[in-house]
């Protein structure tokens, strides 16, 4: 009897323990999904200010260049009209003078451009149509300080549809205030972009303005009982951006993986109550289940041969060592801890550029190692049609986190190196913050951390939008990326390798797979252990590109120099403003210099304040140095100055240096852009 009862009572124990866990689990997932939800929203909140702060520049651009003007209508509609083109969703944007600001004999004068279709802009004088004094965004701008106004939605009868207004004071030279400059948003667009940040079609959005007043909502905000709400100020506006999420769809989730969770608890107790009523009643079983294991054994082993036949040309001891081709040495190396393992690795050259990945997926075994098959066929397939490792990393997130409710996940860090320049653009999915190995200014070698955005890991979230950074890598200077079964590797005395004696070890050695074994000695692995470098052997060369004389060819030469200038630590807002600088000289290479070629050459000079990022623009067409240019003169008329004196004034406006020279029957332009450390 006691014999007969023995399974009824290890499966009631095996229900007790499954039931408690189950709960713990619930609990575990229902709180990384409202995590998971919160982060989304900052993400979304994060969307919405980068829109809407080109309102701001704009405003800022407008008041900036202002003062250069000396009361010539023209000049400021064409000011206006170039504000309005660099910023393609801005509805309009005007100047207010005040009237003792103004020598014109009207009470007002108001310059206005505004968009009437996508490629029309139309700029006139709005002067005396408008009680400027009754208007909010007239006199908030005047009681506000620096940063401006924000209005609330109004129409004045121009518009087929509200809009929002951000005003800010205007002065001259001198300092004095002239006037009121402001900028449009339509209303129409303002929910557009609302609409795009919405996580969920049932999710609710409201923008409120500084006073608390709803500016704009989408979805029915009266009722939030049932939706968690998430709140932020959106900088520099002072606005609030609201977003409610109903509260179903984490429950909608956790129910999916209930489901599955108890569906895999009353599998394992039906197999496990099986197995005991076996083993009570025939002592063959085990004979047949030693078989079994031998058999899965030998199916591990098999699958473990052709996991370490996808990664590229293995030797024995699972390491691979090989020259990625001139100006480059690659080495990479992998230990699993079990018979196969959920990390991966692997790397392919396309003619002057290096592309790889390294990664970990969670979890171990035989699931583990699925998905990493999976993940390296994946960046195979995306690499033949991607070009950035952001598009890689997006296209296998977006299959990898289809049909996956176990939510298996897999760390990832992908990687391409442009090798003559040193150019590395990167995308980190949740993966260990890469090291650069680096020789110091006083000649010691040391480590330095990459300066890495944590993402999250592939097979999360399907829709995620991942950031890509870049760096320089120098001549002699290494990149060192590995998994986390390195920092947590343990010595016989249990101690964790770390971070801080990873980053010495790094510094100090020249074999990093003998110096992680030695540490080890003789205790057993606790994780998959995969690392690889990449050196960069040859000295760095400048970025050179040579295109028909097109202006087609322009979107090549912009993501060439975005990439660059990302690449060589250049912020955002300097790099846009240098990339309107360098699309501006190529205009006119293109319309005037009757050249059959142009080239651009990119490089950049570090010092110790300070990184220069130099851009040296070529052709060979006529002679002409842009840089004799006169200053652009507001006393006349449109039609008696030079053509491109607007142009060239805002290319000095933004270039900290600009030559010219001509050589050999070939015009050269030297643009140099500071760049200051953050």
């Amino acid at each position: 009897m006691k014999q007969k009862a023995l399974p009824i009572v290890c499966a009631a124990f095996l229900i007790i323990a499954m039931t408690v866990q189950f709960i713990v689990s619930y609990r575990r997932e229902k709180k990384e999904l409202e995590s998971s939800i919160a982060y989304k929203m900052e993400l979304a909140q994060k969307d919405f200010v980068f829109e809407i702060y080109d309102m701001y520049e704009a405003t800022d651009d407008i008041v900036r260049f202002l003062p250069e003007f000396d009361d010539s209508p023209d000049e400021y509609y064409r000011l206006l009209a170039t504000v309005l083109k660099h910023f393609p969703d801005l509805y309009s944007c005007y100047i207010t003078f005040l009237p003792d600001s103004s020598s014109k004999p009207v009470k007002w004068f108001a310059p206005c451009a505004f968009r009437a279709s996508q490629d029309s802009i139309i700029v006139y004088d709005v002067g005396n149509n408008i009680d400027f004094p009754g208007r909010d965004w007239f006199t908030g701008a005047l009681k506000s300080d620096e940063g401006g106004h924000w209005s609330l939605p109004y129409n004045d009868g121009d518009h087929s549809d509200p809009v929002f207004t951000h005003s800010r004071k205007a002065y001259d030279e001198h300092g004095n205030l002239v006037g009121i400059a402001g900028a449009d948003y339509t209303l129409a667009w303002t929910r557009r972009v609302m609409g795009d940040i919405l996580p969920y079609e049932d999710a609710i959005c409201q923008l409120f303005s500084t006073d608390g007043k709803v500016i704009v909502e989408i979805g029915d905000g009266t009722d939030t009982s049932d939706k968690i709400m998430f709140e932020k100020v959106l900088e520099p506006t002072d606005m609030r951006l609201v977003i409610g999420v109903p509260k179903y769809h984490i429950r909608e989730e956790i129910a999916w993986t209930s489901l599955i969770t108890i569906s895999v608890l009353l599998s394992g107790i039906l197999i496990i109550g099986v197995l005991l009523h076996h083993i009570r009643k025939e002592h063959d079983a085990l004979t047949r289940v030693e078989t079994a294991n031998k058999v899965i054994e030998k199916e591990l082993q098999i699958a473990h041969d052709i996991q370490m036949g996808m990664l590229p040309k293995q030797q024995s001891a699972v390491s691979s060592q090989q020259s990625a081709g001139d100006g480059v040495q690659l080495e990479a190396d992998l230990l699993p801890m079990r018979e196969v393992g959920g990390d991966l690795y692997d790397f392919h050259r396309e003619q002057d550029e290096l592309w790889f990945i390294i990664g970990d997926v969670s979890g171990k075994g035989v699931p583990a190692a699925m998905f990493m098959s999976a993940a390296v066929n994946l960046f195979r397939a995306a690499g033949v049609r991607a070009k950035s490792p952001k598009e890689i990393m997006q296209e296998m997130n977006a299959v990898l986190s289809e049909n996956n409710p176990s939510f298996t996940f897999v760390t990832a860090f992908i990687g391409c190196l442009h090798i003559p320049t040193g150019k590395l653009l990167y995308c980190n999915a949740g993966h260990c913050v890469p090291i650069v190995k680096r020789l110091a200014p006083s000649g010691l070698v040391r480590g330095e951390r990459l300066e890495v955005e944590p993402n999250i890991p592939l097979g999360y979230d399907g829709k995620y939008q991942f950031v890509e950074q870049g760096c320089m890598l120098g001549e002699g200077e290494t990149l060192v990326l590995y998994t986390d079964g390195v920092t947590e590797a343990r010595n016989s005395a249990r101690e964790m390798l770390g971070m801080k004696r990873w980053v010495e070890i790094i510094a100090s050695s020249d074999d990093l797979p003998e110096a992680i074994k030695r540490y080890i000695g003789s205790a057993e692995p606790t994780d998959d252990i995969t690392l690889m470098t990449i050196t960069k052997t040859g000295a760095v060369q400048p970025l050179t590109i040579r295109v028909e004389n097109k202006i087609e060819h322009w979107p090549e030469l912009r993501t060439a120099l975005h990439n660059y200038g990302l690449c060589a630590g250049m912020q955002p807002r300097e790099l846009k403003k240098t990339q309107i600088a360098i699309e501006e000289l190529v205009a006119n290479i293109v319309n005037y210099s009757e050249a059959d070629w142009m080239e651009m050459e990119v490089s950049h000079q570090p010092s110790a304040i300070s990184h220069q990022l130099i851009v040296t623009l070529r052709d060979n067409g006529g002679a002409f140095d842009p840089t004799r240019q006169a200053e652009v003169d507001t006393d006349v008329t449109t039609a008696e100055r030079q053509i491109g004196g607007l142009g060239i004034a805002l290319v000095r406006q933004i270039a900290d240096n600009l030559s010219y020279r001509r050589r050999d029957g070939i015009n050269e332009l030297t643009i140099i852009k500071n760049i200051n450390h953050q």
